[in-house]
């Protein structure tokens, strides 16, 4: 059993405030409400005041204290009764704002204030401290050292936690906080080190996970500044485990299937990983988070930690309130139920994750255009499987990744010979190459049949574009949603050059459509897509690009021709549907003259949690319709209307549900006949645009080859192959310049007809 919480060391350190240092004043005395003789402090942490002298500052909280109350509000309030569940949670509030409050103090009034503040909070969570029924009593300053009481400590399970107080002799105050793996030393040992002040009182909360079930001797090993440890045993008992047998269900065939299982102890509130939980980090090269334990980029209880299970699985657990949470992806409902786990006892649950919606009726079929994750074996395939099957995704784009100086997530190898299908779910391998972080961005490539990579040309993006296309790919780029890595500089190169099929506009839970929009306004064709990105991203499919295919049936190849159309939309939860006439997303509609459209529109979502939804028509990136769905129990929101076609234009919908997630169509793209479908008034600004990115290349090109000629790049092989590189590069800038020019010219063409 793991319980899976915020990295932590053995031991913490004392400090004051977050990570602030302290100044020590000694000989300075400061009684805490309630603490007695124990409470008084002679060495002191005192933080700066400007302009006051040492004997007015206002008295600092104890060391450790903050780390204290949080451990003990979240993790380990039972040590403390129910009864001051919420008393622990307002303590560890009220320390943390007082804490701030100090530090955003202008003036020796509100720091004193502040002080006042977290001296009453301390004083209380001492008061609360020293009447806690399980409190260990450890007075180093008998010979031997005396623990009261000597009889053994009662644990919860075999996670759980000791407080203990521990008198060093002297005067002084400070709290403690550690944690003890005791499934993590080598060899034979249950020693668990806890440091404490040389001087005055400790007070220690320390966790333990992986405590053997009954009764286990410890060895606590406290250590204190400039002495020597000091040993002492302890002995806890832990009571006998219960077992809890579990299986998912599919909605569709009733059978069991993989999904994402949350198992939360409510005692302390950490995660287990269930036993057939799959561990992903050997897969990851180490990269991003890289562990099998996945946080969703989704609002709410969808953002918790959840382990891939490929089936149902039998574990032992500690008697108690168990929350389990079971989710299937976007189109299914999240199922949360508490289970009561009893000593000797076992508790069967079996789960069923309702649809709310199934896109593939309608012949829609989701997909996730970047997924970084080894697959060299069987072994490795089964994982990944599990996962898109867990998470109800149909298409993943598993890509090696590259740089300039190497390769990541390395695979079997490419073609349709290399993916893996089970049913209608399929592993394809994909590319995420080239990438420059300081330079001009990532690419993706889908549906190919051999990685393409060359060092020596690794500046010049449009090469890899018409080699992957010359195999029967799409090309795209990653992270448009954000502009990381200067991605807009590329683009300027080569989108207007057709190099280019898709762009992520939606990732991380994050939908960002300024670069987007400035491409559709020149009236260059793109595909809207999404992908998760993961492992930096938290699970496969938290964002998904949807392609229609409408009644062909599902395969690799029907997707990917139905994605290099256009027919996609993108989303991180709610639903989107569009028709201009009978046109799908990625569709043109050409017209002769100035004619009504009709336009309909659907955004729908989960009734659980996404209501309201709301819904807006854009073209040429300005809202022409919106609407907003009113019933609070159906998240459903529909536009009907007629648009006359102009002059042309791209026309789009997008939608935001009201937990936060959204979506966003490929736009329908009217075409009037001799003219472009760009936003015509509006060239002057995007042009000016695309000519500063093409600059910004010239800049980082002259600034490497100055580098280069200055013998500075000896450890950048970026640089140093920008500098070799860039006279190629800079051809290329001519080149889309002189595009640029020629758009002016046809902008110019254009103006007359546009006048009648």
């Amino acid at each position: 059993m793991n319980p899976i919480a915020e990295s932590r060391t053995a031991t913490s350190p004392p400090h004051v405030g977050a990570d602030r240092p302290a100044r020590y004043h000694p000989g300075r005395r400061i009684s805490w409400p309630g603490s007695g003789r124990l409470g008084v402090l002679v060495l002191t942490a005192v933080l700066p005041l400007p302009g006051a002298r040492a004997a007015d500052a206002p008295p600092p909280l104890p060391p450790g204290i903050i780390e204290f109350a949080g451990r003990a509000a979240h993790q380990h309030w039972y040590l403390f009764g129910a009864e001051n569940r919420s008393a622990l949670d307002g303590l560890n509030r009220e320390l943390r704002e007082a804490q701030s409050q100090m530090e955003r103090a202008g003036d020796d009034a509100g720091r004193q204030t502040a002080a006042a503040r977290g001296a009453r909070a301390a004083g209380r969570l001492l008061e609360l401290t020293r009447s806690c029924p399980p409190l260990l009593r450890l007075d180093l300053t008998a010979q031997p050292a005396v623990l009261i009481p000597a009889g053994p400590a009662s644990l919860p399970g075999d996670t759980g936690a000791l407080l203990v107080e521990v008198r060093s002799g002297g005067e002084g105050l400070r709290f403690s906080t550690g944690t003890s793996d005791l499934a993590l030393p080598a060899g034979e040992s249950s020693l668990v080190p806890i440091d404490v002040a040389a001087e005055g009182v400790t007070y220690v909360l320390v966790g333990l996970e992986h405590v053997p079930f009954h009764r286990t001797t410890l060895r606590l090993e406290l250590r204190r500044p400039g002495q020597r440890a000091v040993s002492q045993p302890v002995d806890v008992e832990t009571p006998p485990p219960g077992r809890l047998k579990l299986t998912v269900l599919s909605a569709d065939s009733g059978r069991p299937t993989p999904a994402m299982v949350r198992l939360m102890w409510r005692t302390d509130g950490l995660q287990r990983r269930p036993a057939n939980g799959i561990e992903f980090a050997p897969q990851f090269d180490r990269q991003g988070h890289a562990s099998g334990v996945r946080a969703a980029n989704l609002p709410g209880p969808l953002g918790a930690h959840f382990w891939c299970v490929p089936g149902p699985f039998d574990m032992a657990l500690a008697p108690g309130v168990w929350q389990i949470g079971v989710r299937r992806g976007v189109e299914h409902e999240a199922v949360f139920v508490d289970v009561t786990v009893r000593s000797g006892e076992t508790v069967e649950q079996t789960l069923r994750p309702r649809r709310w919606v199934d896109m593939r009726q309608e012949g829609w079929w989701s997909g996730d255009d970047h997924v970084h994750t080894r697959i060299l074996s069987d072994d490795d395939a089964r994982n990944v499987m599990a996962w898109v099957q867990a998470e109800d995704v149909h298409l993943a784009n598993i890509v090696k990744m590259g740089d300039i100086y190497r390769t990541y997530f390395e695979q079997r190898g490419f073609g349709p010979a290399y993916r893996v299908v089970d049913g209608d779910h399929v592993l394809v391998p994909g590319q995420e190459c080239p990438r420059t972080h300081d330079q001009i961005g990532h690419t993706l490539a889908m549906n190919i049949t051999a990685m393409v990579r060359d060092p020596e040309r690794y500046f010049l993006y449009d090469t890899v574009f018409d080699a992957v296309r010359a195999q029967g790919g799409l090309t795209g780029y990653a992270h448009v949603n954000s502009g990381m890595f200067h991605v807009h500089r590329d683009m300027s190169l080569n989108v207007p050059r057709n190099k280019v099929d898709f762009v992520e506009i939606l990732q991380f839970n994050q939908l960002g459509t300024d670069l987007y929009y400035d491409f559709l306004n020149l009236g260059c064709k793109l595909t809207a897509s999404a992908g998760s990105d993961v492992p930096w991203g938290g699970t496969i499919g938290e964002v998904r690009a949807y392609a229609y295919l409408g009644r062909e049936p599902f395969s690799a190849d029907h997707w990917f021709q139905a994605f290099g159309r256009g027919r996609t939309f993108t989303t991180s939860g709610p639903m989107l549907d569009l028709r201009v006439d009978d046109a799908f997303p990625g569709d043109e509609i050409c017209v002769a003259d100035n004619r009504p459209l009709r336009v309909r529109a659907r955004a729908w979502g989960d009734p659980q949690r996404m209501a309201p939804v709301a819904l807006e028509i854009v073209r040429h990136g300005e809202v022409l319709r919106s609407a907003v769905s009113s019933d609070p129990d159906a998240p459903d929101v529909r536009l009907d209307f007629t648009v006359e076609a102009g002059e042309g234009f791209w026309i789009a919908a997008r939608a935001r549900a009201g937990d936060g997630t959204s979506a966003h169509t490929t736009p329908v793209y009217v075409v009037r006949e001799g003219l472009r479908f760009w936003k015509y008034d509006g060239l002057d600004t995007l042009l000016a645009k695309r000519r500063d990115s093409l600059r910004q290349i010239e800049q980082i090109v002259a600034e490497a080859q100055r580098w280069e000629a200055e013998g500075r790049l000896a450890n950048d092989r970026y640089r140093q192959m920008l500098a070799r590189q860039g006279p190629a590069l800079l051809e290329r800038v001519t080149q889309a310049r002189q595009l640029y020019e020629e758009l002016e010219r046809t902008a110019a063409a254009e103006r007359s007809r546009r006048r009648r």
